[in-house]
């Protein structure tokens, strides 16, 4: 029966291997540690490294959408809010012109006071109609211009719709032109106004149908802001939806990279003592010489 030889130089080979694993394992764990992350390295876990980028990747487009649905919901507050005063101003010149219309009791002068403040509500019109939203005009289309409609109240504006992407097949239009919003150029709002005030001045019996029109307008304007107030609430729900998306997504990445933290506190513990181990018993296998042995 043979016996299988063993030298001082294999031991000690074998104790510097047991020592470099160990220490190496040591490093890896404190490195662990360090960093907070299960995985430091792709070789720690490919399978992880792939999911985690995926998930990574997931993350980033998560997060644009989610910049782009408050873009959005920035662009469409600013978009109620101006709708809401517009809607108010039609009314006033809808009130004005009922007044007018009762000839019984308006003279010349009140009738031209009636047409200064129809002229004042058309200016302050085309002021809300330039509305801007970081420095863009929310109802100028996709014009590189800073108004909408020019001092006269004529489009300056085109015809190109704003829209913002919400989620992966989400795409969410949240403008409307000019036109659109306050009748095409030729048969506006603006031009409407300015006929009523010159009708005030020479003729307010003739109001009639500028009332009917001016009708027309403001159901318009109010249409324009309902499909406004759809849009919102398209975007208010993608926006939940992403949100949801991003804690469910944030929450798988902690799982695949982030440590456990007691556990990992145990497991650096358990290898450190045993780097010491290694580390002693290897100190004492070099010490000994053929001396030792004859002693």
């Amino acid at each position: 029966m043979s016996s299988l030889r063993v030298t001082e130089g294999s031991a000690s080979y074998d104790s510097l291997a047991g020592l470099q694993s160990a220490a190496a394992r040591l490093a890896s764990l404190q490195a662990k540690m360090s960093s907070g992350q299960q995985i430091t390295k792709p070789s720690d876990d490919p399978s992880g490294t792939v999911q985690a980028l995926q998930l990574r990747g997931d993350i980033k487009r998560n997060s644009q959408y989610t910049a782009n649905a408050s873009d959005a919901l920035g662009w469409l507050s600013t978009s109620d809010a101006t709708y809401t005063q517009i809607g108010k101003l039609a009314q006033n010149a809808r009130t004005l012109v009922v007044q007018g219309l009762n000839t019984g009791a308006t003279s010349a002068s009140s009738a031209s006071a009636l047409a200064d403040q129809v002229d004042a509500i058309r200016a302050s019109l085309i002021d809300l109609a330039n509305a801007t939203y970081n420095g863009r005009p929310v109802f100028g289309g996709t014009t590189a211009g800073t108004v909408a409609y020019d001092t006269a109240g004529n489009y300056v504006g085109d015809s190109g719709s704003v829209s913002r992407t919400v989620g992966p097949q989400s795409t969410v239009q949240i403008n409307q032109t000019g036109p659109q919003v306050f009748g095409a150029p030729g048969s506006d709002l603006f031009g409407l106004l300015a006929n009523i005030s010159a009708t005030l001045r020479t003729n307010p019996a003739a109001l009639g149908g500028d009332l009917t029109a001016l009708d027309g307008a403001v159901a318009t304007i109010s249409g324009a802001q309902a499909a406004e107030g759809a849009a919102f609430q398209r975007v208010q729900t993608a926006q939940a939806a992403q949100t949801s998306t991003a804690l469910a997504a944030s929450s798988q990445l902690s799982g695949i990279q982030d440590i456990d933290l007691a556990d990992m506190a145990i497991q650096v513990t358990t290898a450190n003592t045993n780097y010491q181990a290694a580390l002693q018993t290897t100190a004492n296998i070099r010490q000994l010489s053929l001396l030792d042995f004859l002693r």
